[in-house]
């Protein structure tokens, strides 16, 4: 997502969204999210099954046998992992609504399903951005890097966690549309930067082998320049 876009106009032009995910908020899009969600977890059990056939084939079992294990477990993990997977997505939160547009007063969380009720502006405490600034070395090919995350703190103390990621927004611009959208309500817009710099790692020591090579070539090498030197002296004489 592009720096400056996560504050945005709602899908209706009703309210003013913090946009963390894409779609959400129907029971159409939540089935597809979680089909999505999950559609890499035969992928992963179906290699660990691979795995087993090879070990079950190679303690003596017969290719039936040990094709009737793996394919088992693949499809008991699969079943009883799938659910787990697509539940965490679809409690993700992939919007934060307000309305009205201008000096909203009221708020609403949206997941991938139906969206929440409708709470009062005044049970908003704070919105926590904190920023992690990952800083290379000198001389490394990455570049740098970071995360940010948001938080958002209900009166009663309870903070909802709705979004951290690799795809990182603009923190500084983003508190700034924040407190663009919140300044009649009065809620406190936090900015907290960390920086983690990444230590250059040690050179790789020359190998024993490498170096016993490096010895034999350079004694060859001397040997040769003073057997030279010795026969130029001889035909001197």
């Amino acid at each position: 997502m592009p720096p400056g876009e996560m504050v945005r106009p709602g899908p209706d032009a009703a309210t003013t969204d913090l946009v963390f995910r894409e779609k959400g908020g129907s029971r159409g899009q939540a089935v597809l999210i979680a089909l999505a969600a999950v559609a890499w977890v035969p992928i992963l059990f179906g290699g660990a099954g691979c795995v087993i056939f090879w070990l079950t084939v190679g303690f003596g079992a017969g290719s039936a046998k040990a094709l009737l294990v793996a394919g088992l477990f693949a499809a008991a993990a699969s079943l009883i992992t799938c659910p787990f997977v697509a539940a965490k997505e679809l409690r993700h939160v992939r919007r934060v609504q307000f309305a009205p547009t201008q000096a909203p007063a009221r708020l609403r969380f949206v997941r991938a399903r139906r969206p929440g009720p409708w709470l009062p502006i005044a049970d908003l405490a704070r919105i926590l951005l904190h920023e992690t600034i990952i800083e290379t070395y000198m001389g490394d090919p990455q570049p740098a890097g970071g995360t940010v995350s948001v938080a958002i703190v209900i009166g009663d103390g309870h903070v909802v966690h709705v979004y951290s990621g690799p795809e990182s927004p603009d923190a500084w611009q983003l508190k700034q549309d924040l407190d663009a959208l919140l300044p009649a309500v009065g809620v406190p817009v936090v900015l907290e930067t960390s920086r983690i710099r990444l230590p250059k790692p040690p050179s790789r020591p020359l190998r024993s082998g490498s170096a016993h090579v490096a010895a034999i070539v350079t004694n060859v090498n001397s040997g040769g320049s003073g057997a030279g030197n010795a026969g130029g002296s001889t035909g001197g004489v």
